[in-house]
């Protein structure tokens, strides 16, 4: 065992819930191991900081800024943190054990790739950069044993990410290093071998000026996986008589067909750059705004006097509560029901809302999702009141009563005279003159406590969900309805929160 390697890393040797395996990598910092975690029974890689710098507090705290960085990074085809871990001096973090053998791996092996799936695997990879490029985060230059390809040609990436501001220069060698690796994999004399060489040869070319985007790449690795995925029909024309001997020669067309296709490429770049769809960036959107104590208009007719509070200025958004979700990932399993609600089912182990994989994918590239327009600057929905509560509890907020709901807009607005909104970013939503926006539309919204309905006494008391929606715009911010299910989810259904003081954050 090299002096430098901690000693406690040894293989077959338990450091909290894992089991250490054999030893993978060697960096300039740490170092990286196989292991099993003991009480879910998976596979999974752990980084550990050599021991000469365990106790460097700035080296510590470097290495677990890194970590948080990486944790909050949520893409399918980038992998994922599982678990950070700084006890009795041991400074280690737990990453997903990717499916399949490296690129480096399979570079030894000979593999070859047929051009469909090489078309594939670079849509999927550029739409992972899109994502990482998007976060405007930095990350450490890519290897081929960063690269992950399974059976079934699925390929998948090592979280690079690292404390740090994007650099340029880092995506380029990148597109240039997937460009060289995909050429010497890539399967010749096949349908389509041109066309994807021709790309592959634009990501590799080190003399290119400006390099192709990420954008430019996934768009044209998608032109050419549908061609190749729904080849055309060609119509073949026999004769009864003798063959015709053809006008060109077959290597002839053979260099007409590159020519064109090169050509087509070029024409396709200049097209894709000026037809690029640019995706709205995450806004710094006001956050809470104060509503003074008073007596004002309530939801049932009767004035109702309320203390002091400050209430979100709009539902809580996408991008909102992906950070969020971020966050609760970077937690430690006994950690993680920290904000949960007491009563919480047990059943219930995550805060993830209904397709929160598509919804947020869709988010993060400006797409569709339902049939919807969706970016990160939308409102969060499929989201049960568990899901609400703990996110308020995170934000070191609530959720507000139905009177705090409907009082902030009552008591500086006509609520009648508000209409329901369509589907619209949070800020696009209608407003009141201080500033409350989506009381009326947009999505429903969960409030926090049990009341009683007015018109039907007999009944229990029961939770709120206030304000109308995309879905069900009548009566706009008059419309409630309650509830007995605190697991309900619904793709119009969201929520914002409170903090009960008016002192700020």
């Amino acid at each position: 065992m090299s002096s430098d390697q901690n000693k406690a890393f040894a293989t077959g040797n338990q450091i909290e819930d894992y089991v250490i395996g054999d030893l993978l990598y060697r960096g300039t910092h740490t170092l990286t191991w196989t292991a099993s975690q003991v009480s879910v029974q998976r596979e999974v890689v752990i980084c550990s900081l050599r021991e000469a710098f365990e106790h460097e507090a700035e080296m510590v705290e470097c290495f677990f800024a890194d970590v948080r960085k990486k944790a909050s990074v949520e893409h399918p085809l980038i992998g994922s943190v599982l678990e950070a871990v700084n006890s009795e001096g041991h400074c280690f973090f737990a990453r997903e054990r990717l499916n399949g053998q490296s690129l480096e791996a399979h570079h030894e092996d000979g593999l070859s790739i047929a051009p469909l799936h090489v078309a594939r695997i670079l849509r999927g990879l550029s739409d992972a950069y899109k994502f990482l490029e998007s976060k405007g985060v930095g990350t450490l230059p890519l290897t081929p044993n960063d690269l992950f390809l399974d059976a079934r040609f699925h390929c998948r990436m090592v979280n690079m990410v690292v404390d740090g501001e994007s650099d340029s220069t880092v995506y380029t060698r990148d597109k240039q290093l997937i460009g060289l690796l995909f050429q010497d994999l890539l399967e010749p004399n096949q349908p389509g071998s041109t066309r994807v060489g021709s790309l592959l040869d634009f990501m590799a070319d080190m003399s290119r000026e400006v390099p192709l985007t990420w954008v430019q790449i996934y768009d044209l690795a998608d032109e050419v996986e549908r061609q190749l995925a729904e080849p055309k029909k060609q119509m073949h024309i026999q004769s009864s008589t003798m063959p015709m001997k053809p006008f060109i020669s077959a290597a002839a067309l053979a260099k007409i067909g590159i020519a064109v296709t090169v050509l087509s490429i070029i024409i396709g770049l200049g097209y894709y750059v000026s037809t690029i769809k640019e995706v709205p960036a995450e806004r710094g959107i006001v956050d809470l705004i104060d509503i003074p104590g008073g007596k004002y208009p309530g939801p049932d007719g009767v004035p109702v006097k309320s203390r002091a509070f400050r209430i979100d200025a709009h539902e809580v958004t996408i991008g909102e509560y992906a950070q969020f979700l971020h966050a609760m990932n970077a937690l430690r399993g006994e950690d993680r029901t920290t904000y949960q609600h007491e009563d919480q089912p047990a059943d219930k182990t995550s805060h993830l809302p209904d397709d929160w994989a598509a919804l947020y994918a869709a988010a993060n590239q400006g797409g569709g999702w339902n049939q919807l327009e969706v970016d990160l600057n939308y409102p969060v929905v499929g989201v049960d009141w568990w899901d609400a509560f703990a996110y308020a509890e995170w934000k070191d907020r609530s959720l507000p009563s139905r009177e705090e709901w409907y009082l902030a807009g009552s008591f500086s607005d006509d609520l009648s005279q508000l209409d329901g909104a369509a589907w619209l970013p949070v800020d696009q939503a209608g407003k009141t003159t201080r500033g409350v926006y989506g009381l009326a539309g947009n999505v429903s919204e969960w409030t926090g406590k049990k009341i009683s309905d007015p018109a039907d006494p007999s009944q229990p008391a029961r939770y709120v969900i206030c304000g109308a929606s995309y879905l069900k715009p009548k009566y706009g911010a008059r419309a409630r309805e309650w509830v007995n299910d605190r697991s309900l989810r619904r793709r119009d259904l969201g929520f914002r929160t409170l903090k009960s003081s008016s002192q700020d954050d």
